[in-house]
């Protein structure tokens, strides 16, 4: 049963130790059954072996004290998604409860690389993403955060196809006709004119567009050749992802005559349900606190991606507020 974010904890307590009770009695009955693994999909997942013969994308992920939406994303990235080669997550906590929620999410997702930021974060973040993003033969590369839950299936195999013959500047997966909203902004936008490639992938030209649609640079699940962005990752001068999107963000401007490339409908949706980091006022929702979501968390609760599921967004990021279900 889902719960929202106005239950009160006692009643979940309550409902986890009633469902104990369920299972406890029903291995009682049949004393040979076994319960199955809640992360088993997660597990067989550890069993594959990378093949870099086959062109694919990394994926370097940030998360900083949000376990419970870092879940989210890995376990809507891993339903949705396929093409990815190496998954990368540069992580910090603010103390040893967050650090023991990450480790319950890097036990669930045993092929992800949990890369944890020491205690002079502003100084080993860059060495740390630039390892991260250029530590692999994979030439393509695909950055998040972790307020990002993937809501469609993609096969990353088929936008390096099309981008590769294309020459397109970046993949887009968080844009889609579909976005006429600016979230940050807080404003309309109107969707540029588009040209039809194959299927329902769509190009346009940044110059063409406004808002998100006039801002190439993001760290919102796009997809670049590392080679494109190998000059800028060593030139500039950040300190965390904050800094590094904004910064990256004013170097636009010598690929605004280039092309991006979109699906009809996008593929992932920002939730900004709180903000964590203090480098970048960004708009979010004030929804419910990182503590609150660690304590949902520590009571095996994740968020319920399944109604996200081909939503219809307006906007690249959406007020939304989840349930939370059984992990």
């Amino acid at each position: 049963m889902p719960y929202s974010m106005n239950t009160h904890r006692g009643a979940i307590r309550f409902v986890n130790l009633i469902l104990v009770l369920i299972f406890t009695s029903i291995l009682m009955v049949w004393p040979n059954t076994a319960l199955p693994s809640t992360n088993k999909p997660f597990q067989e997942l550890c069993e594959l072996d990378q093949d870099y013969s086959i062109p694919k994308a990394d994926m370097v992920i940030f998360s900083y004290d949000r376990p419970l939406q870092l879940y989210a994303l890995l376990e809507s990235t891993y339903k949705y998604i396929t093409g990815l080669g190496d998954i990368k997550v540069i992580y910090r906590t603010s103390d040893d409860r967050y650090a023991s929620a990450y480790q319950k999410v890097s036990d669930a997702f045993c092929k992800v690389a949990f890369i944890k930021q020491g205690n002079k974060p502003s100084q080993n973040f860059k060495p740390l993403k630039l390892k991260a993003v250029f530590g692999s033969p994979n030439t393509y590369i695909v950055f998040a955060v972790d307020d990002i839950v993937v809501k469609d299936y993609v096969d990353l195999s088929d936008c390096i196809g099309v981008l590769a013959n294309t020459g397109a500047y970046g993949f887009y997966l968080r844009m889609g006709k579909n976005l006429n909203w600016c979230y940050p902004l807080s404003r309309s936008q109107q969707v540029p004119p588009t040209t039809r490639i194959s299927k329902d992938i769509y190009s346009w030209q940044f110059t063409n567009g406004e808002h998100d649609w006039h801002y190439p640079n993001t760290v919102d699940m796009t997809l670049y050749r590392k080679k494109d962005i190998e000059q800028d990752l060593n030139s500039m001068n950040f300190r965390s992802p904050n800094i590094f999107e904004g910064q990256w963000s004013c170097r636009a401007g010598r690929v605004k005559n280039r092309i991006g490339l979109c699906f009809e409908k996008s593929k992932i949706v920002n939730l900004p349900l709180n903000r964590v980091q203090k480098d970048w006022h960004n708009r979010h929702m004030n929804f419910v606190s990182c503590e609150a979501l660690l304590d949902l968390f520590e009571n095996d609760l994740k968020m319920d991606i399944a109604p996200l599921y081909q939503i219809d967004n307006v906007g690249a990021h959406m007020d939304y507020e989840p349930m939370f279900i059984e992990r």
